[in-house]
């Protein structure tokens, strides 16, 4: 019996063994996978254009649909050309000068607008008016032609109609005008009328020993504008504006005796060159 039951225990002892050794084998120590039988590698990932990476230009988001750049026609008309007829010359333009008239009134001007916002934009244009004087103490007697011109800046709000092709607007700005005065022939050589520089042959010579003249300052003046903007295509916008321009430059009347003595001033005064303007103007669209 001790002869079959050795042998048993031997047996049981080594299977108990056995069973032993392979639970502790760790989960690492367990053989590999031949190369070829792992995995296959993750597909490369393609590089990005660098174009794709860049955000919008400059032009996409400050210049595109927003900036006009056209060419306009202007007419102009004075509004406040006359004062009274004073002897003293105390309320008169200056000297003997009571009267403006409209003078070149057409114009062709550039004008460039810009759309801050959907209801917002900024404007920048011309501005141009003249006017022809009329002295009361002789008829029909004028000296010359009182000139500005300058740049105006004004802002305008829209308000869109039309499936946003037609814009309504309203604005108001300042305007600065440069100054200038193209004093008639006759009267800038000193002849008492255009009469009696034709009997002196219409001579560029001086009557006396110096030049009449009138000199008229540069000035700052504001604006009211209404009118309306059509786009019939995407890339042009068609503008009707009317505004009204308040301006009075101050100006001096004097002699000019040349190098000799220079200008001598004889009396101050100003030009009420207040104005209404209408512009229709085609403009390209960035």
């Amino acid at each position: 019996m001790k002869t079959v039951l050795v042998p048993l225990v031997v047996l049981l002892a080594a299977a108990t063994f056995v069973s032993a050794a392979e639970e502790a084998v760790p989960a690492e120590a367990a053989p590999e996978a031949p190369a070829e039988q792992s995995a296959a590698p993750a597909a490369a990932v393609p590089a990005v254009p660098a174009v794709a990476l860049q955000t919008e230009s400059f032009f996409d988001l400050w210049i595109e649909d927003r900036l006009t750049v056209g060419l306009g026609v202007s007419w102009s008309v004075l509004t406040d050309a006359e004062r009274p007829k004073d002897a003293g010359r105390r309320k008169t333009f200056v000297g003997y000068i009571w009267k403006l008239e409209d003078e070149d009134q057409f114009g062709v001007l550039p004008e460039l607008r810009y759309w801050a916002a959907p209801n917002l934009r900024i404007v920048l244009s011309m501005d141009r008016v003249s006017g022809r004087t009329r002295n009361f103490n002789l008829a029909k007697h004028s000296d010359g032609v009182a000139e500005l011109m300058g740049p105006q800046l004004l802002v305008e709000g829209l308000c869109p109609m039309c499936d946003e092709t037609v814009f309504l607007h309203a604005g108001a700005g300042v305007v600065y005008d440069f100054a200038d005065f193209e004093e008639d022939a006759w009267w800038k050589l000193g002849y008492a009328s255009e009469a009696s520089w034709n009997e002196y042959g219409r001579t560029g010579k001086t009557r006396q020993d110096y030049f009449r003249e009138i000199r008229v300052d540069d000035a700052f003046g504001w604006t009211l504008s209404v009118g309306a903007s059509w786009r019939p295509h995407p890339r042009f916008e068609l503008d009707l504006s009317l505004r009204h321009t308040w301006i009075e430059p101050d100006c001096q009347f004097g002699y000019n005796y040349g190098k000799k003595k220079g200008f001598e001033k004889h009396s101050d005064g100003d030009f009420t060159l207040d104005h209404l303007s209408v512009a229709l103007t085609g403009s390209y669209v960035f």
